[in-house]
């Protein structure tokens, strides 16, 4: 039986630059960087050390793979991170630059608005229960 998903392969041109975003920009921390021989390293980022599913950072190395960056999931965010203050995440976000779509509102089951890493790929930022008062 299945029981969670631990890792999801994120498209990126450039794993310094994503790496410096995943972390400063957003916050998250490096789980794991091996290199294993020059030009392929494994690097994979969570938002904290205690979270299970990890992104791996993968840097895209053919024609059809660099038309996938930013396109992983067309028309859908990729994943959906929960936070537990989404009015003060999205302020502090969007001050360092980070590309939002919309402010957030209620959706089923909370409040949540879309947003965009350095290369396009779309996310979700979801508060649980939040109802309007």
């Amino acid at each position: 039986m299945i029981t969670q998903v631990v890792q999801v392969p994120i498209l990126v041109k450039d794993l310094e630059e994503a790496k410096q975003f995943y972390t400063e920009t957003l916050g998250f921390v490096v789980r794991e960087e091996i290199e294993f021989s020059p030009g392929w390293k494994y690097l994979t980022v969570s938002p904290a050390e205690s979270n299970e599913t990890q992104l791996e950072l993968m840097k895209a190395e053919t024609p059809e793979q660099n038309q996938m960056i930013g396109k992983q999931l067309i028309g859908s965010a990729a994943l959906m991170f929960l936070s537990n203050d989404i009015e003060t995440d999205y302020q502090e976000m969007k001050a360092k630059g980070v590309v939002f779509h919309g402010e957030p509102k209620l959706v089923p089951g909370g409040k949540g608005v879309g947003f965009e890493d350095l290369y396009g790929n779309a996310f979700d930022l979801f508060q649980l229960n939040i109802k309007e008062k």
